[in-house]
């Protein structure tokens, strides 16, 4: 009985620390270096003693477990701000935890006002990485896109014109709430009948 025990307080705390591995833990040395390793990292400044933070926490080391292998990479960070971050909280004016930023290249991009449970950071953070819109040029690529069961909008376009701005300028504004795509390949506009397309 107590081996049993033992085995699943084991697998609970494998479980539990999981995600962590992905996430980066950050300090003043190597933190400029290791944000503009990844296009697109979203940093958590923290204090261990709060208890916002400690929440947020297991939901974030799980949306990193759910960002892992996206492609183009999304890196989630964290960084101590009563310890070894200090002169980097600092920098960035952090005076409440925890805060969440979102750096592009290694400069900050945008304050996160985002969900804060793993699914809904995943989502988040996917939906402001690339094109607002993917550009569906193959029949497969089309169904591809189809399968996933999120909301998604689709343009159809014949060729450039003004209302495929309109559209893409509206993809990026919506990018956080609807999955949206766009073809003017010939194959994808014949078989969706839309070949009258503007």
């Amino acid at each position: 009985m107590n081996c049993r025990l033992l085995v699943c307080l084991c697998a609970l705390v494998a479980v539990a620390f999981a995600g962590e591995a992905d996430v980066l833990d950050l300090t003043d040395s190597d933190f400029s270096s290791r944000v503009a390793e990844t296009e697109t990292t979203l940093v958590m400044f923290y204090a261990p003693w709060c208890g916002h933070c400690k929440k947020l926490k297991p939901e974030y080391a799980k949306a990193a477990e759910l960002l892992r292998g996206e492609d183009p990479p999304i890196a989630l960070a964290k960084v101590d701000c009563t310890e070894g971050g200090k002169d980097t909280c600092n920098k960035f004016s952090v005076s409440g935890y925890p805060t969440l930023k979102v750096f592009r290249n290694g400069e900050v991009s945008q304050e996160y006002n985002g969900p804060r449970e793993a699914t809904g950071i995943a989502k988040y953070m996917k939906s402001i990485v690339g094109p607002a819109s993917k550009d569906l040029l193959t029949v497969e690529a089309f169904e591809a896109f189809l399968k996933v069961q999120e909301t998604s909008v689709v343009g159809f376009f014949e060729k450039e014109s003004d209302l495929k701005g309109v559209f893409l300028k509206y993809a990026d504004s919506q990018r956080e709430r609807l999955r949206f795509g766009h073809s003017s390949a010939a194959e994808v506009l014949e078989k969706q009948g839309a070949t009258d397309a503007v």
